[in-house]
């Protein structure tokens, strides 16, 4: 969905109560690799052992060609691999769809926004709400994605 200002984008945040945040909002935990930020989620909300979301985690990480980073810390990695542990990181969470605030905040390049629309198709049973302003539209064009206004 497109905004014409950031207002708009937090009152529409504000009613997909099922939606998992990712924006600069919701920052990589910094003293955590890359595969623990990711494995994390299973192990706290669904009370998965360490091992077995580890092995989770790894096999997106793996689906992306991100796993020569799973031992990284997020300081190592650059802003498209940091979006894509924060996009996967929101994978994990069960019966949650995805939303992405303002990407523009987290990386330098939004054309590259596209790879993490790619990566949706690995996931089922999810969507991807990706909330930005208008005035970023042409960064969608050629995606396979509703621009709603």
């Amino acid at each position: 969905m497109l905004f014409n200002n950031y207002k708009e984008i937090k009152n529409s945040i504000q009613t997909h109560e099922n939606y998992v945040i990712v924006s600069k909002e919701t920052p990589l935990i910094s003293n955590l690799n890359i595969i623990e930020n990711i494995s994390l989620i299973k192990e706290v909300h669904e009370f998965m052992p360490t091992k077995k979301a580890s092995e989770i985690a790894m096999s997106y990480l793996e689906k992306l060609n991100l796993s020569k980073i799973a031992l990284y810390r997020p300081v190592m990695c650059n802003d498209l691999e940091i979006l894509q542990v924060m996009f996967l990181r929101a994978v994990m969470f069960k019966n949650k769809n995805i939303a992405i605030i303002n990407p523009h905040y987290l990386i330098n390049n939004l054309k590259d926004i596209k790879v993490i629309i790619d990566a949706m198709k690995m996931v089922e049973g999810k969507d991807l709400l990706i909330l930005d302003l208008l005035s970023n539209e042409i960064y969608y064009e050629g995606c396979s994605c509703r621009i709603v206004r």
